[in-house]
């Protein structure tokens, strides 16, 4: 479900940097614990192209998707 308040602002794609962890929101799941995110760790992207891109360089971990919302994308 995206979101449209801060921080999400209603993209459909957020990495959180500090996991590298890509979340897709039209496919979020509870066990994905968005509301758990440290909003300063948020960051908004336009495609999962972008995210990774941006995880790259902003995330200790690189870039995986989420086992819950973005499975096809998850490296284990």
């Amino acid at each position: 479900m995206r979101r449209y308040k801060a921080p999400f602002n209603g993209s459909r794609y957020v990495l959180n940097k500090a996991t590298g962890e890509i979340h897709d929101l039209d496919s979020e799941t509870p066990q994905c614990q968005i509301d758990e995110m440290n909003p300063f760790n948020v960051i908004n992207c336009t495609s999962y192209e972008d995210a990774a891109l941006r995880a790259a360089f902003l995330s200790v971990n690189g870039a995986n998707g989420c086992y819950y919302c973005n499975p096809s994308k998850d490296n284990g």
